[in-house]
């Protein structure tokens, strides 16, 4: 039987009325630590003695009640133990990690580079004066280890509109510029003046002096550039670009009829015939002198261009033939003044000229491969000799002026096969056997190794801009 745990907490002569009183006695209320019996006041009857243990004389301590222990629960009494900074711990770690991936991928960033050689040419200026002249042949005959040229044809056009003071009748002939091909034989063929070259329309133009034609070399014709007129006045002469000229004068002799023609690469232009707008004189030759100045700007800007890596042009040496286009009536009482520039650019190759020309101020350019930078600041001139030439037919000579610098060209493919499998200690010995190389240096990777990759694919040269003259 289940003891009533009241008599637990009684001495042993409490009496039952005792008992009875103590399960009679009132329950205990808490407020803020504050003990009272449903606020009676005590009775001294029901004060127990000094040594007996009750209900009544239970302390009720004000300190916070005691939890259970759990993952967020504090004990009293106890410091709380500070949390684990798990979350610190692991940016540190991801820190170190990145920190040594970085690390490593610098150490193999600076471990696979490529193998660089860093290369200066040599150079060195020259002066060029016009007392020292430069002859040029056509490619197709120039002899060897000369300078040989090309020509190179562009047509401009350009306009202006004046005031009209009525009308005028004009009566001109269409001209142009043809090349004649010599296929029939290996000799050269004379052409008398007046020649007639024949369209396949029945359109007759004429030469105004003699041809020689060069013979064929092997497979590759004779050729020559002629200028020709038309043979009647009017603008059904202007025509395009013609494929082929028949020469009438030849037919008798139908081998040569077929092997001895001609063709345009442009058009013929200028030919009119009738009444068109008149213009006061000194407004038309005022009009047509703006005109081909600004043709003139337009065709030296098209020679520069052609001034590269592989060809050279200098724009002092090409030929502009002006043609003047019937004038055309505008709105308002107007002329609009047509003019039209045929020009002839020379051109070389860029590796021919630089050697050549070169060699003829420096002895150290004569068995070298070099370049010269600045030619467009130089100034060259046409050297007159009286007797009339035709560009692309015969040879010209030439003058320069001006400074320009000499650049040696390194062949870079044989400098990086003689370096190839070679220890480091040989590297000046073998810039020593490239005449061209001013000066180098090499960053053999990876920076352990003391030789050069063995396949020269790995080894990178590059070539740096030489010093200007007095810098």
């Amino acid at each position: 039987m289940v003891k009533d745990y009241f008599q637990d907490i009684l001495p042993p002569q409490a009496s039952p009325s005792s008992v009875q009183k103590a399960k009679d006695a009132p329950e205990v209320n808490i407020n803020d630590t504050e003990m009272s019996l449903h606020n009676e006041p005590a009775r001294t009857s029901d004060i127990p003695a000094p040594n007996s243990r009750s209900i009544r004389n239970i302390t009720v301590s004000s300190r916070t009640p005691r939890r259970f222990l759990g993952a967020d629960r504090e004990v009293p009494g106890v410091s709380p133990r500070p949390p684990r900074r798990i979350f610190s711990s692991r940016i540190w770690m991801w820190l170190i990690a990145t920190l040594a991936v970085l690390i490593l991928g610098a150490i193999l960033t600076v471990a696979l580079r490529p193998t660089t050689v860093y290369v200066v040419p040599r150079s060195h200026a020259i002066v060029f004066d016009s007392f020292l002249q430069f002859s040029a042949y056509p490619t197709a005959n120039a002899p060897t280890d000369t300078l040989s040229y090309t020509v190179e044809t562009i047509t401009l056009e350009d306009s202006a509109v004046v005031p009209s003071t009525g009308t005028e009748y004009v009566e001109a002939k269409a001209s142009g510029t043809i090349i004649v091909v010599n296929n029939y034989s290996s000799e050269s063929v004379r052409l008398i003046p007046n020649t007639r070259f024949e369209t396949s329309d029945g359109l007759i133009f004429r030469t105004s002096s003699q041809i020689i034609i060069p013979g064929k070399t092997g497979n590759n014709p004779g050729e020559v550039r002629v200028e020709v007129f038309a043979d009647e006045a009017g603008e059904k002469y202007n025509i395009g670009p013609i494929n082929r000229f028949t020469l009438p004068g030849l037919a008798t002799t139908p081998a040569m009829y077929a092997d001895v023609h001609a063709r345009s690469l442009e058009p013929m232009t200028g030919g009119a015939l009738g009444e068109r707008p008149a213009v006061a004189a000194g407004a038309l030759e005022s009009a047509r002198a703006e005109i081909r100045m600004r043709l003139e700007q337009q065709a030296r800007a098209a020679a520069e261009l052609r001034t590269n890596e592989q060809t050279v042009a200098l724009a002092d040496l090409m030929r502009t033939i002006y043609i003047s286009q019937p004038n055309t009536a505008e709105a308002g009482d107007k002329v609009r003044i047509r003019e039209m520039a045929r020009v002839e650019i020379p051109v070389f190759s860029a590796d021919s000229f630089a050697r050549i020309v070169s060699r003829g101020v420096s002895a150290d350019a004569e068995e070298s491969t070099v370049m010269l930078k600045g030619i467009s600041t130089l100034t060259s001139r046409m050297v007159e000799t009286g007797e009339k030439f035709i560009l692309g037919t015969d040879p010209f000579a030439f003058t320069l002026s001006g400074a320009a610098q000499v650049i040696w060209k390194v062949d870079t493919n044989s400098f990086a096969a003689a370096l190839a499998n070679r220890e480091a200690v040989a590297f000046e010995a073998i810039v020593a056997t490239f005449s061209g190389i001013e000066e180098a240096h090499a960053r053999i990777q990876p920076f352990w190794k003391k030789t050069f990759p063995a396949n020269p694919n790995d080894i990178q040269v590059r070539i740096e801009e030489p010093a200007l003259p007095g810098s």
